[in-house]
């Protein structure tokens, strides 16, 4: 997918034995942590991770995740990610994924960040922040399907949820992972059953905090590449900001 160098980095990933659902495979959330480590590994690996923000009161806040898989990986098998920076666009630094397995490619992401101000609570453009830190423009392994992911102004299928102090991250706020796993709890248990989640398209539109309580609402909507598809939105009910959107990508099994 992309050359060898000091900006591409591989790691592996065991698939532990609680991470499978009752299907035996694992669901994109587990894949999403594997991408959300290896990011953050590689980050640290090339002078702009987490310390190295720290230092300019900044840290990173993933602003979009697209992702895609043709399999999913169940226990006992070994996944191998490749990641690379991909270059930038305005105020947010880009970053790509494969995701392989024994058998080869397995599924591919694409995703955005932004460098937050822990003072301002507002983005800085990535060159200010990293003056000394070229973010190359690459080759991307996945491209965003549309310039935003599409608002559901009215949820089918709601379930109502609190974040929890263990939902928090090293930065204070709510994971980002976690809101995937709030988002499908509004899809229907029958549903979940009998599909399974291949693809998710995830924007994060404003921060949140152990305790928020929230709706999670969602709606079918049309087919898009052979597969089934859901419109998805998480609001908080005290101020009714709604937090993420996202659309998600189903199959049988």
């Amino acid at each position: 997918m992309t050359t060898n160098s000091a900006f591409t980095f591989e790691h592996g990933y065991d698939i532990r034995s609680y991470e499978p659902r009752p299907d035996g495979r694992v669901s994109v959330t587990a894949i999403c942590d594997q991408l959300q480590d290896i990011a953050s590994r590689h980050a640290d690996k090339l002078g702009f991770g987490y310390h190295d923000l720290e230092q300019s009161g900044h840290f990173w806040i993933l602003a979009r995740l697209h992702l895609m898989m043709d399999r999913l990986p169940g226990f006992g098998e070994r996944t191998s990610i490749l990641t690379w920076p991909s270059g930038k666009e305005r105020l947010v630094a880009l970053r790509d994924f494969v995701i392989s397995d024994g058998n080869g490619q397995m599924g591919t992401a694409t995703t955005s960040w932004v460098t937050l101000n822990t003072r301002t609570h507002r983005a800085d453009p990535p060159d200010a922040v990293l003056p000394e830190r070229s973010i190359p423009e690459r080759e991307h392994a996945l491209v965003f399907p549309t310039k935003a992911v599409t608002r559901l102004k009215d949820g089918e299928h709601t379930a109502q949820l609190t974040a929890r102090r263990s939902d928090m991250d090293i930065n204070g706020h709510v994971n980002n992972v976690k809101y995937l796993e709030y988002c499908f709890e509004s899809v229907p248990k029958d549903w979940v059953r009998e599909n399974r989640c291949h693809g998710v398209d995830i924007q994060f539109r404003s921060e949140s905090f152990p305790g928020d309580e929230y709706i999670s609402a969602c709606t079918m909507d049309a087919p898009d590449q052979g597969m089934d598809t859901f419109l998805h939105t998480l609001t908080r009910i005290s101020d009714n900001k709604e937090i993420v959107r996202m659309r998600s990508w189903w199959k049988r099994p």
